[in-house]
């Protein structure tokens, strides 16, 4: 099993930039109707793909973003977890 480099990590989780071996596991979870809940739609698999290409380019320019994130012990994906910035409207910004 290929051995990750991590950002950081807590003791159970660990935090990386993104990989092209992530787009399946994220895709399903960005297409399931309860992940998605309290996000603004699900996202198809092509946007996704351009999702986690931003994402990346965020850690690029900034040096943080949304990190994918693995439990440690098997190395399962189960998401992500970070900070990025945003730029969409909000009550305060109007």
């Amino acid at each position: 099993m290929k051995k990750d480099k991590y950002i950081f990590q807590s003791e159970r989780l660990g935090f990386r930039t993104w990989r092209k071996e992530d787009l399946e596991e994220f895709a399903k979870l960005n297409s399931d109707k309860e992940v998605m809940e309290h996000f603004p739609k699900i996202l198809s698999k092509k946007e996704v793909e351009e999702f986690i290409e931003k994402l990346q380019n965020h850690f690029d320019t900034n040096g943080f973003t949304y990190y994918a994130t693995e439990i440690l012990e098997t190395k399962e994906f189960i998401g992500m977890i970070g900070l990025a910035f945003q730029k969409y409207k909000t009550k305060a910004n109007e």
